[in-house]
């Protein structure tokens, strides 16, 4: 009974099917099996799960096809590539171009001319290297390199450690003897057969290779690969790939009817890099002959300006900045140009030059008085922001309107975005004021030096002075030549607003333009 009821159920399931689900994968694999050997291509027997010698004849044509190119790549790697395409994409003017544009080359013209001189011809020199690669070039520069990169991971394919496989004795790159391909278990093959679908199934089968080919005949002289020779390659891997033949193979091995292969491809835009690669190292050389030459000035200019060593403010300091520059916020920006406005206000502008204001503006016989006025209110505004940047300084303070909700906030800054953007809120607050101290002060200081030039020039006219008419009587108060110590107040304020004018300050995009 039992035994009748089985054979039953066996005629059902092979009239109907079944749900088992090794069952359905044997179904599935004898499909397979059946797909392949309909092909033309013998290269695996099912039944007996043996990989056929002639799959070893077959990759063994490519490998010593390809063998040159093995040696050629052995130590190349993805840079010397990149340098290679993009070399193979340079002309002979934008060789030239890109040479002008070396480090060495913009340091020694940066001795003959201005900074501003120099800036004007090197931006002139990277526009016309960058107008040498429009979009046709560029894409074609990206087209040979991922080629090449496709090509290198085909030819540094480990056939020989795969044919191995099939006749023990066969010897690396040599093909001096032939070698004999024995059949061999499909379990020994199946990852290297994946591996060979992951690098030449992404290769372009159907776009032009000729560009490349002309980059490697120029690169060693002569091709590794004869490209008419590469075409057959391909022309023999494309309807391998096209039915499937190997996919079928690693499915029947495996014994997973499911597999699909896995190609991933990158995309390289190596040209729109080198591009942008070259145009920031031209503007840090920019940059760092900039600051450089600025730093000069400034080195130059502070003993012009100060007797002795300039002091930190007590709050607004670089010491008092570093905590936020390590957390990756800006920081105080304008530490160095607010110490020495704060030094020069504290000891020149409220001592030497408030006697000197004091006889040209209160002794001094102004023959209209009204023309006085202008000079006057910059000396008394300068009083005043000596006022107004001791006052910022202390909202920097632990305990001041700036200073503890920074004090506060830069805690959890790292975890909680809130607090980060009210601390990036209140140092671009901070900043901005203090720019604005900064380019106040500059502007007064200009507005003092511009009338007492006039005023240097109305002396010269005495005794037929025009504004100012008692300039004889004004030498008694001045402890010496009161047209010297003019002149000498006056190249005090000049080097002290070149000072100022060596550092970038802005406030809300808004800068000084105003010049002594």
């Amino acid at each position: 009974m039992g035994n009748g009821s089985n054979f039953f159920q066996n005629l059902i399931s092979s009239l109907f099917g079944s749900n088992d689900p090794e069952a359905l994968k044997k179904k599935q694999l004898k499909n397979i099996a059946k797909d392949l050997s309909k092909s033309k291509y013998h290269f695996y027997k099912y039944n007996g799960n043996l990989v056929d010698p002639s799959f070893a004849k077959f990759f063994y044509d490519i490998y010593k096809a390809i063998a040159p190119a093995q040696v050629l790549f052995q130590n190349a790697n993805t840079n010397t590539f990149k340098n290679v395409v993009i070399r193979y994409m340079m002309d002979e003017k934008s060789t030239q171009l890109l040479d002008e544009l070396d480090e060495n080359v913009i340091k020694q013209q940066a001795s003959t001319m201005s900074i501003k001189e120099l800036q004007h011809k090197v931006r002139l020199d990277l526009d016309s290297f960058l107008a040498q690669f429009d979009s046709a070039k560029i894409r074609q520069g990206d087209d040979i390199f991922n080629k090449l990169i496709l090509f290198d991971s085909f030819c540094k394919f480990d056939f020989y450690y795969m044919l191995k496989k099939f006749d023990g004795l066969i010897k690396e790159r040599n093909f001096d003897l032939t070698p004999h391909f024995n059949a061999v278990s499909g379990a020994y093959l199946s990852e290297d057969i994946k591996n060979f679908i992951a690098v030449a199934w992404a290769l372009p089968f159907e776009g032009p290779w000729d560009d490349l080919f002309k980059l490697l005949k120029k690169m060693n002289s002569v091709e590794p690969v004869p490209l008419n020779v590469w075409k057959r390659i391909l022309a023999r891997l494309k309807p391998v790939r096209d039915h499937r033949i190997f996919e079928m193979m690693v499915r029947l091995i495996t014994e997973k009817p499911d597999y699909r292969e896995n190609i991933r491809i990158e995309e390289y835009h190596i040209m729109e890099e080198f591009l942008g690669e070259i145009k920031r190292q031209v503007e840090h050389i920019l940059e760092g002959i900039k600051e450089q030459v600025t730093t000069g000035k400034i080195d130059t200019l502070l003993p012009l300006v100060f007797s002795g060593p300039v002091g930190e403010l007590a709050n607004y300091n670089e010491e008092n900045s570093e905590p936020f520059r390590k957390k990756g916020f800006r920081g105080f920006l304008y530490c160095d140009p607010l110490r020495y406005l704060y030094q020069f206000l504290n000891d020149y502008t409220k001592k030497d030059l408030r006697e000197f204001a004091d006889i040209i503006l209160v002794r001094g016989e102004w023959a209209v008085q009204q023309k006085a006025g202008p000079m006057s209110e910059a000396y008394h505004k300068l009083l005043s922001i000596s006022d107004t940047l001791s006052e910022f300084d202390e909202k920097m303070a632990e305990s001041g309107e700036y200073g503890l909700k920074l004090k506060t906030h830069l805690p959890r800054s790292d975890r909680d975005k809130e607090a980060a953007n009210i601390i990036k809120m209140i140092l671009g607050d901070a900043n901005d004021e203090a720019g604005e101290i900064i380019l106040e002060a500059s502007q007064n200081y200009v507005i003092f030096g511009r009338h007492l030039k006039l005023c240097i020039e109305d002396f010269a006219k005495a005794p037929r002075s025009e504004l100012i008419l008692n300039w004889k009587d004004l030498d008694k108060f001045a402890e010496g030549n009161l047209k010297q110590k003019s002149v000498a107040v006056y190249k005090k304020l000049f080097n002290f607003v070149q000072l100022m004018q060596n550092f970038q300050v802005s406030v809300n995009e808004r800068s000084s333009s105003r010049r002594l």
